[in-house]
């Protein structure tokens, strides 16, 4: 055995999933569960908050990109007024919020497996947060685009750049394009905000997605005739840490997240 991981590849079309109702703690919105993590695999779930001004600060039990593609989320530090297309990320439990969400809200959450949820206002839960996490944001107006050499016609743009830990990389392809990426150790959301794209020959709509895991390099992505704008958003070690287990807190977490949901 050479202990290499088989790639794991999971590939989502929005069309094909149903939007429903939800609350949590009487904040209101609709969500589509891309995927519910709950082969052990990963968990990405779309939400469109209706406006409000305060959701609560809470933590997820795992690492989380936050892909914000319409409206607005306003934290309390005056660098994070995220404007689409917007990250934020943060390293699992480690408490984030509370921010506001404006007309027009939509975004991924997207989790390597199971996050559930926990409110700040868990004081039991405030013992076993993570104090060195990482919280890390980045928007498409705050970055520059380089031309990605090599590949004619198709440029990139960093959210968050190489050197962080986590990292999410806008592509902007030309039609047709057949691109390779490399090998996902951790995992990767690889998702469409613009045109078109397949995924090992499936066809996805905008905000579709795909995840990878493992250290084989996954089949390339092919952009559409009008060509395609992904962003690339691929965790690090601290995926493989946290997540929902059989203890007391997991078990309250994960029934957090079924009664918003």
């Amino acid at each position: 055995m050479d202990g290499k991981s088989l790639l794991r590849q999971y590939i989502v079309d929005p069309t094909e999933v149903p939007w429903k109702a939800g609350q949590t703690e009487g904040i209101t919105f609709q969500c589509q569960v891309y995927l519910s993590g709950a082969d052990g695999g990963p968990e990405a779930i779309r939400f469109r908050f209706d406006p409000c001004p305060r959701v609560y600060a809470h933590m997820h039990l795992t690492s989380q990109f936050q892909l914000l593609i319409g409206g607005a989320m306003d934290f309390p530090k005056s660098t994070m007024k995220l404007r689409p297309l917007a990250i934020h990320y943060a390293d699992h439990k480690l408490p984030y919020g509370p921010f506001s969400t404006g007309e027009g809200h939509d975004m991924l959450v997207l989790h390597p497996r199971q996050g559930g949820l926990v409110s700040m206002a868990d004081r039991a839960a405030r013992r076993q947060i993570n104090l060195v996490g990482r919280q890390l944001v980045g928007m498409d107006r705050e970055s520059e685009w380089f031309e990605v050499l090599g590949m004619a016609g198709m440029r990139c743009k960093f959210l968050i750049p190489p050197g962080s830990g986590p990292q999410a990389v806008i592509l902007d392809a030309p039609p047709n394009c057949t691109i390779a990426v490399p090998a996902a150790n951790f995992g990767r959301y690889e998702v469409v905000v613009n045109g078109g794209a397949s995924f090992d020959g499936k066809s996805v709509a905008v905000p579709g997605l795909r995840y990878v895991v493992g250290d084989e390099q996954p089949t390339p992505i092919r952009s559409g005739e009008k060509g395609a704008t992904l962003i690339l958003l691929s965790f690090d070690a601290d995926a493989v840490q946290g997540g929902i287990g059989d203890d007391e807190l997991s078990r309250a977490a994960a029934e957090a997240i079924e009664r918003a949901i």
